[in-house]
């Protein structure tokens, strides 16, 4: 499957879909899966540019957090689910683009 081209209003959908899940997975010092899901489903329907809207928007979260590490007891919690949660979906798109290469 190639990937799927993905309107601007969608895309700004479900960026901000995105955003709100990651925020039950690690805002609320959850342990939920619901960011990865969030991933895996688009990824598996081709719609790489979410997950990669959504990588970009990980990747500001770390520094973020890294920022706050020293003033903020929960920093070091986020920062470290956030980075493993970023490193799955990285892994994820990497498989991804290997099978599309096997099927070349």
């Amino acid at each position: 499957m190639s990937e799927v081209l993905v309107s601007p209003e969608r895309r700004a959908f479900l960026a901000q879909k995105g955003r709100l899940l990651y925020g039950k997975y690690c805002g609320t010092r959850g342990r939920g899966i619901c960011s990865e899901s969030f991933a895996e489903y688009h990824i598996w329907r081709g719609e790489l540019v979410v997950v990669r809207d959504f990588l970009v928007f990980l990747k500001t979260q770390i520094e973020s957090l890294r920022q706050k590490n020293d003033t903020d007891v929960n920093a070091a919690d986020q920062l470290s689910i956030t980075e493993q949660l970023a490193d799955h979906i990285e892994g994820l798109l990497e498989e991804k683009a290997q099978v599309e290469q096997s099927l070349v």
